[in-house]
């Protein structure tokens, strides 16, 4: 069977959870800001935008409690589907944790 899109058969541990399907998808997480930007080549598989979202947000505080930058105002967390097209742009200031924002 040939496939062109290998994002399509990317399901899961066997492609099903329960009795309906969880499709993951390949999405990566890059963040930028004041003209600096740390690219994510490798990218997460996840199935759902809650996920993308949470998963953002820890790669924005991942960067924020290293060191370096002091002002994560203009800081974002562009994340792109595999083929590069982007899917959820979340500013480093709306970050929550526990239910707070940073």
């Amino acid at each position: 069977m040939a496939v062109s899109d290998p994002a399509e058969i990317a399901v899961g541990e066997c492609g099903w959870v329960g009795k309906s399907s969880m499709p993951r998808r390949l999405y990566r997480f890059h963040c930028l800001g004041g003209g600096d930007a740390v690219f994510d080549r490798h990218g997460r598989w996840l199935s759902s935008i809650r996920e993308v979202r949470r998963h953002a947000d820890q790669v924005a505080l991942e960067l924020m409690t290293g060191d370096g930058c002091q002002d994560w105002t203009v800081w974002a967390v562009d994340v792109r589907d595999a083929a590069g097209r982007p899917v959820l742009m979340r500013g480093f200031t709306s970050v929550k944790v526990a239910g707070k924002r940073a």
